[in-house]
């Protein structure tokens, strides 16, 4: 049987349209890559073997990866729940419980490290418990995973909603009428339907975690962060030596998120 043909493009025969759009598009392509190759240029191949013969760079951008990804996975275990919900239930207020969650994508970095700082201080009712139980947050490792935390959950309870919306909802139905459980139905249907937008926003909350600089400054200036080191190494040493950490540290960007544009091709 003969497969019908594709219907034409919108854009077929739209020669001056496809011309104009085509012209501002490479504008901002190259206004977007031109920096990054600059970056590149400028700390050469000898630039970047420095950066790589530091411990402390090289340090730096382990740890950025490691409370990167540890930040993703806390707000992936608190987060999926959330997106469950508001894809499922009809909540009440549901749309300022989204604007809320959506603030920390708005607000000022330095502004979001403030509340953060405020709120789990080690004098602060939450920040004594939490000092008391290890977990110091100020200039220390945890207050790099809360600073991370706090502006990168929304991209994870976003994209993982939008992988629950995505699942046809009488397959939970049938399940339900079959006997299974909500807890049988939520692990073995709609997670396995939705892993793909979870994991699009685990990695989407790690790549912004990693690229955090105001909030953590604030929190935790030290231990050091390849993006703080960064702004450390321009102040100190000039502008050669940070774009040889830049440069690292974009590749070590550029790594998650092809990772993550490759998730959501094989989606399509």
């Amino acid at each position: 049987m003969r497969e019908p043909e594709d219907k034409a493009s919108p854009l077929s025969g739209a020669t001056g349209l496809l011309t104009v759009f085509s012209l501002a598009s490479s504008i901002l392509i190259v206004f977007i890559v031109f920096p990054l190759i600059m970056i590149f240029g400028v700390a050469g191949t000898s630039g970047i073997r420095e950066a790589l013969s530091s411990s402390e760079a090289v340090h730096s951008i382990m740890l950025s990866l490691y409370a990167s990804a540890l930040a993703a996975t806390i707000a992936a275990v608190f987060g999926v729940p959330l997106a469950y919900l508001l894809s499922r239930a009809r909540l009440r207020g549901s749309e300022l419980l989204e604007a809320v969650l959506d603030l920390p994508l708005v607000v000022p970095h330095t502004v979001a490290g403030i509340a953060v700082l405020l709120a789990f201080n080690s004098r602060s009712a939450v920040g004594s418990i939490l000092a008391g139980a290890g977990f110091r947050v100020e200039d220390s490792f945890w207050g790099i995973v809360l600073a991370m935390l706090f502006v990168s959950t929304p991209f994870m309870v976003n994209l993982a909603r939008e992988g629950f919306e995505s699942i046809d909802v009488s397959l939970e139905h049938v399940a339900r009428s079959l006997g299974a459980g909500p807890w049988k139905v939520f692990l073995t249907i709609s997670v396995p339907l939705a892993w793909r937008g979870i994991l699009v926003g685990w990695l989407t909350a790690m790549a912004r975690a990693l690229s955090e600089v105001g909030a953590i400054m604030i929190v935790a200036y030290r231990p050091m962060v390849a993006s703080i080191l960064v702004w450390e190494w321009f102040t100190t040493r000039g502008l050669a030596a940070a774009a040889g950490l830049s440069s690292l540290l974009l590749l070590a960007s550029l790594a998650v998120l092809v990772a993550m544009r490759v998730v959501e091709g094989r989606g399509r």
